[in-house]
């Protein structure tokens, strides 16, 4: 009787499986299967990738039909996440949220990272893009960019945080450091979340981060914001000056917040995720949503997050190299 019912219970779950495939109704319960799916974020709590993981999480659930955890998964500039999730079975129960750090960490740490980029990934969407802004305190001396860049170059150098290695805003810190001189040391934490705590509590002189995580001590008055590091202002903060209206140019990278799947992952599963991403993001409320929270939407298909990845995987390397950046 017991090899009966486990019988039927698999045929029930290839049913399940091949409905999927098929792209029929079922195909978001087949994801679900009466399981939980876990997005891993591979940053802390109260940063932007975090407000954006969340979010998204609470979204994709009923267009799934399954019930989704986030489990933050913080360390080492996020590999304990990219490894995590490349080790996990590939069944559609366990997607990554996660930055460009997933290629620049490859540089970064070379020799230690578990994972590779490309092989153990199957992409499925870039969510989003978002800008990237210099902060202190309100109370600080620096009220514009040259100042912060003249303490650089001064007695003691400053302190700079981020939220971790290998991400566009660690990038950013090197580069400026490049092109300013001085010591702009980097204060890796955990997340925006955390770095900005440490900016708050004087831990250290500044910080680079996404603009989401800034921006309500910003309109609280806690943080001043001396540039966002892009092209052109932020339409959410418009006031702010770009970084080459602040009088500094340097090399601006295109940075994203992607959503991926362990390699293996059926395209069947990959395909009806995508599809989920792309009904919550032309969902004028989650864009408007997004709007508000300082995040640009993107939805691209599998194939571009492919292709994005194999640009960042043939330009990061040298790019980081070039600029001496590396994590011991």
């Amino acid at each position: 009787m017991m090899n009966a019912i486990a019988t039927r219970r698999a045929w029930l779950r290839t049913a399940a499986a091949l409905a999927a495939a098929a792209g029929s109704t079922t195909a978001g319960a087949a994801i679900g299967n009466d399981r939980n799916v876990r997005l891993v974020l591979p940053l802390a709590p109260g940063g932007a990738m975090d407000v954006l993981g969340r979010g998204l999480a609470n979204a994709l659930g009923p267009r799934l039909g399954a019930s989704f955890v986030v489990e933050n998964r913080a360390g080492a500039g996020g590999n304990l996440a990219h490894e995590l999730v490349a080790g996990e079975k590939p069944d559609g129960h366990t997607l990554l949220l996660t930055s460009n750090a997933l290629v620049a960490n490859v540089t970064l740490f070379e020799g230690k990272v578990r994972y590779d980029p490309v092989r153990s990934f199957v992409p499925v969407s870039i969510i989003a893009s978002s800008p990237t802004v210099i902060v202190v305190r309100s109370d600080a001396t620096a009220r514009d960019m040259a100042t912060l860049a003249a303490q650089a170059r001064g007695a003691g150098g400053i302190s700079v945080g981020t939220p971790g290695f290998g991400n566009g805003n660690h990038l950013a810190l090197v580069k400026l450091h490049r092109a300013q001189g001085g010591d702009w040391r980097h204060i890796p934490y955990k997340g925006a979340g955390p770095a900005l705590v440490g900016l708050l509590g004087g831990e250290t002189d500044a910080a680079i981060v996404a603009l989401p995580a800034a921006q309500p001590h910003i309109q609280a008055g806690r943080l001043r914001a001396l540039a966002v590091v892009q092209e052109r202002r932020s339409s959410l903060a418009p006031d702010v000056p770009t970084l080459a209206q602040a009088g500094i140019t340097i090399d601006l990278e295109n940075g994203w917040f992607g959503l991926l799947a362990p390699a293996g992952t059926p395209q069947a599963v990959v395909d009806r995720v995508q599809q989920a991403v792309t009904s919550v993001l032309a969902d004028p409320e989650f864009r408007t949503q997004l709007a508000r929270q300082g995040f640009e939407p993107v939805g691209s298909s599998s194939q571009a997050f492919a292709r994005q990845l194999d640009r960042d995987v043939a330009t990061f390397p040298p790019l980081l190299k070039s600029l001496g950046a590396r994590v011991e």
